[in-house]
């Protein structure tokens, strides 16, 4: 039987959701877990209710909701084509509910090419909702990006902020379990330092080689190498200062990264 009064987290069976998943269970929080396939989330059962179902199905996004009073939200890449519309169908959703807190994963890059990255569009909408206390986090890139792959389009010397996922799950855990924000606010989350490709290659020990565009990602990647983007400004408040080894660049490379 399903418990009542639950933190709902969205995309649990990712590299993120599943951290925060593991963060409130260790915290005895009621949780529910969404994935498409229940399957992947085997390591929580027992200890969380496991819903499979997909953000874009309006019942079981509905029903998930009503039992929730607390929400950890990250949109698939499908529901992004459109942001705008996504963040107006979830508020239509979250209105019906009784949610009364939100953590938003949100983007640091604020504009690339001179248009607001999707994930900004979709804060941005979002954050109309009314009556829901609603926490954006606007992350640095993951470091576990670099298990795409070391080599990529960027130019060697580009540097942008990175940050561990395990840091973005502690305080978005903590944020939904004392609730103690209100409104409609933003946390910048930058990480220790920013890092060039060529810097990380270094750091993990391989040569960096910049591959050459494609059609599918030179969106992407060209406003970045041009100068065509804005990023959060780093500040002394957003920058981390590790408080445990598992946020760190380091911990990552041992425990977690993957050559490709």
């Amino acid at each position: 039987m399903l418990k009542e009064n639950y933190t709902l987290l969205l995309g649990a069976s990712g590299n993120l959701g599943g951290k925060v998943a593991h963060e409130f269970i260790t915290r005895g929080i009621p949780v529910g877990l969404v994935a498409r396939d229940t399957s992947r989330l085997r390591a929580f059962e027992g200890s969380a209710n496991l819903l499979e179902g997909d953000f874009h199905d309006d019942g079981f996004l509905r029903d998930s909701l009503s039992r929730a009073t607390g929400l950890f939200c990250t949109v698939p890449d499908t529901a992004l084509a459109a942001p705008e519309a996504s963040a107006a169908r979830l508020i239509k959703l979250l209105q019906d509910s009784p949610v009364s807190h939100v953590v938003n994963i949100s983007n640091a890059t604020l504009k690339r090419g001179g248009n607001y990255t999707s994930l900004i569009r979709f804060e941005q909408e979002l954050s109309k909702v009314s009556g829901i206390a609603v926490k954006h986090l606007r992350c640095a890139n993951f470091f576990e990006n670099l298990n795409w792959g070391i080599n990529t389009p960027y130019l060697p010397h580009v540097k942008l902020p990175y940050i561990s996922s395990y840091e973005i799950a502690h305080v978005a855990a903590v944020y939904l379990q004392h609730r103690s924000f209100e409104g409609v606010t933003v946390d910048e989350l930058l990480g220790e330092r920013d890092y060039s490709m060529a810097e990380l290659a270094e750091r993990v020990g391989v040569p960096y080689s910049q591959l050459p565009y494609s059609q599918e990602n030179i969106h992407f990647y060209r406003p970045f190498n041009e100068g065509e983007y804005e990023l959060v400004p780093r500040t002394e408040q957003n920058t981390t200062v590790p408080a445990n080894p598992r946020f760190t660049l380091d911990y990552f490379i041992r425990h977690e990264l993957r050559l490709v």
